[in-house]
């Protein structure tokens, strides 16, 4: 482990620069690859290119989960050198990469226990109609009259709601004594 001489305050360090002149160099030129860990300001030879990307994401990982916000905790990156300047990839990132778009998904859950539908992962749904058909359809789940769902077990309280659902969706018998209004 090698301790590098005092270098310049944060901000714009000039590490990316595309000027070699103005290029900074925190590296060992005679090194291919190392880890440049700011905080401490020290020099970590790596054998490759993968393992210094590992080594690296490892460390600004631990540094991020480690950081309580104080303002006295000192900042540390880990950064990959090649050859003593700090390494960037060659050529432009693919479209759309390190760009997250959220959306909106549904799933369908039991209205009696809370229970989502789930095998191995939990399926989402464009839509809460998509999500409640995949549960009755692929999932043996019962819907309930006014969209409710019932998922699969067979306990007293899933029991009662499925009676309960049957007893209201049956039509009520015309009393045959009474005579129908006009």
């Amino acid at each position: 482990m090698t301790t590098t001489p005092a270098l310049a305050p944060a901000g714009r360090r000039g590490l990316y620069t595309a000027d070699p002149a103005e290029r900074l160099r925190p590296g060992t030129p005679d090194r291919p690859w190392e880890l440049w860990l700011t905080g401490p300001d020290t020099l970590l030879e790596m054998p490759d290119l993968a393992t210094a990307l590992m080594s690296a994401a490892e460390h600004n990982a631990a540094a991020a989960d480690l950081d309580d916000g104080s303002p006295l905790q000192p900042v540390s990156h880990a950064l990959v050198l090649h050859h003593g300047y700090a390494w960037r990839r060659t050529g432009a990132a693919r479209a759309g990469a390190g760009i997250a778009v959220p959306s909106l998904c549904w799933t369908a859950t039991c209205s009696v226990c809370g229970d989502l539908v789930e095998d191995e992962f939990i399926p989402h749904h464009d839509t809460p109609e998509a999500a409640a058909d995949d549960a009755v359809g692929s999932r043996e789940w019962d819907e309930l009259p006014g969209g409710r769902l019932v998922c699969d077990r067979t306990d007293d309280a899933h029991h009662d709601a499925r009676t309960q659902a049957r007893t209201e969706d049956t039509p009520e018998q015309p009393d045959e004594t009474q005579l129908p209004l006009l």
